[in-house]
């Protein structure tokens, strides 16, 4: 998570190449709270940029956001006006932003079952002590509270337009390929850039963190994750977290890419090489004959959720 929080690291790319979070994900976490909507307190640890965070005050009368990052906090605060338009929302009191360290915050506040939600979207992984996590998020969430924590992992090629070499699996498998040689395979690129455990609890879906949930503090507990495959590209959006891009230019794929805290640390190791302009996109192109102006892609996400109510 420390690469997020680096002064260079560029956080308006963050917000504008991540996939958003669709109105269908809140309204499933809007049936489980099982409460009176909009509820009173929510707090979205690890907020970033605020792209979960917005949204939000759609369920709950008050929100707070906190990232250990200035750069995602200036970011997330700069853009309330303009989001807060779009909701239909005047009252810029309603949400704020404040930096901290969440592991800080969840261990020295002394706040006693104030918060109706606590969320975690695309963060839960960075965090080093569960045990503490968990025990903490207790104190803080009413009896009944919600805590949810969401993420998304590896978007896959599902389907594309435009010029290519052969049948179109063959060449989404090959697309695939290249991919995961960049990013994860071949110690050359960005696989050892990776910060670790981190990454590798998010590969596994966050299997260790649901297996440190306690029993005793929370009960409940609904685990959901969707992975996109050949009989079912698309996920449902009635039941899992449905991310997905359509019709991308293969630039916008290559932006995606950009934003990920491992590329980031591989141009920092490597001169501030592009990589993913250079011979990347050299490959996936030659593999697959596609058009780097004509291409376009659909995207979509692996992505799992678990929430837990608070006893």
């Amino acid at each position: 998570m420390s690469t997020f929080s680096k002064t260079n690291f560029k956080s308006l790319n963050y917000n504008s190449f991540r996939p958003h979070y669709p109105a269908s994900f809140y309204q499933i976490l809007t049936k489980y709270i099982q409460q009176q909507i909009p509820v009173a307190n929510t707090i979205d640890l690890g907020c970033g940029t605020g792209v979960a965070t917005y949204p939000l005050l759609n369920i709950s009368q008050n929100v707070v956001g906190l990232d250990l990052s200035p750069n995602m906090v200036d970011t997330a605060n700069s853009l309330i006006s303009k989001n807060l338009a779009e909701l239909g929302i005047s009252d810029t009191s309603r949400i704020k932003f404040i930096r901290g360290a969440v592991e800080d915050f969840v261990k020295e506040s002394d706040e006693i079952g104030v918060y109706d939600l606590i969320t975690a979207a695309q963060c839960i992984h960075w965090f080093q002590d569960y045990d503490l996590f968990f025990a903490k998020c207790h104190q803080l969430l009413k009896p009944g509270g919600v805590l949810a924590y969401f993420y998304y992992i590896d978007p896959v090629i599902v389907d594309f337009t435009g010029p290519s070499k052969g049948d179109k699996q063959e060449v989404i498998k090959k697309a695939y390929e290249v991919y995961h040689k960049y990013v994860y395979n071949d110690d050359r690129y960005i696989g050892p850039c990776w910060e670790q455990p981190g990454r590798d609890i998010l590969k596994h879906f966050c299997v260790a963190v649901n297996e440190a949930v306690p029993k005793d503090l929370y009960g409940d507990v609904t685990i959901n994750t969707f992975k996109p495959t050949a009989d079912k590209p698309y996920a449902d959006e009635e039941t899992d977290l449905d991310l997905k891009k359509v019709d991308l230019p293969l630039s916008g794929y290559i932006d995606y890419i950009s934003t990920y805290s491992g590329y980031h640390n591989y141009k920092e190791k490597h001169d501030n090489h592009d990589l993913l302009h250079g011979e990347f996109l050299q490959e996936l192109l030659e593999v697959t004959g596609w058009d780097l102006n004509e291409t376009k892609v659909d995207l979509v996400w692996n992505t799992g959720y678990t929430f837990i109510r608070n006893k």
